[in-house]
């Protein structure tokens, strides 16, 4: 009776609020086929095979710098170039609640991850949301998409980072975003022998993840990062 409620319930919400595409309003899905097919997925015969850049191959203008001055380079993939539509699709997610979007990013990165990346991995984490972001939204955005994530790679979703206390990056520079995160995750508890696969929705400068990496590693932890979007 309980199943049969639901759909109805479902049923009824659909007729009076029906399911729109985030980017082009048309009827039928959160992310219809038409748009999913015309967003910008990074190419990884393109890719820097270290840090995920989009156009570093053969020569990467992120991580070799780093690389030359003795800077450790985390693994990293990302699956959609940051354009207009994508920045879309995330902040209706994130910010405008549509929360059954999880499902179509998670999808959409289950994709790009090397079979080689779930094999070693033996749990998937998040970039924790900050008490106020989490307030404000309702939910913390990456927790939900990394254990939809996690469900579609057959891996455990564990928390393993505090929530920072930190200005939003988004309305800060490169330089500003790097002293805002310095030091700023602090990992829950010790993660020996684990092997993580860090998730969080936009690489942007890379300062959160390398904050998040760094306090997870410092916790015992062996890391590789992937986002759903790489500006």
């Amino acid at each position: 009776k309980e199943g049969a409620m639901g759909l109805i319930a479902d049923a009824i919400c659909e007729t009076l609020w029906p399911t729109r595409c985030a980017l082009c309003d048309a009827p039928g899905a959160v992310l219809c086929a038409r748009c999913a097919a015309q967003l910008e997925y990074l190419d990884f015969w393109r890719a820097c095979p270290r840090c995920g850049a989009a156009f570093g191959f053969l020569q990467c203008d992120h991580c070799t710098p780093l690389a030359n001055k003795g800077e450790r380079i985390r693994p990293c993939v990302s699956a959609l170039r940051y354009t207009a539509d994508t920045g879309v699709l995330i902040k209706t997610y994130k910010d405008k609640g549509e929360q059954r979007l999880s499902e179509t990013l998670a999808a959409i990165l289950v994709n790009t991850l090397p079979p080689s990346w779930t094999t070693w991995a033996n749990g998937l984490t998040y970039v924790s949301a900050t008490n106020a972001a989490r307030r404000r939204r309702g939910f913390d955005h990456m927790e939900l998409l990394t254990q939809t994530l996690a469900d579609q790679c057959g891996l455990p979703c564990i928390r393993t980072l505090n929530p920072p206390a930190t200005r939003d990056q988004r309305i800060l520079g490169k330089t500003e975003r790097k002293q805002n995160m310095q030091g700023r995750f602090t990992a829950c508890e010790p993660l020996p022998g684990r092997r993580l696969l860090l998730i969080d929705d936009v690489f942007t400068t890379g300062a959160t993840m390398d904050q998040a990496g760094i306090a997870l590693e410092l916790a015992g932890a062996r890391v590789r990062c992937a986002t759903v979007a790489r500006v």
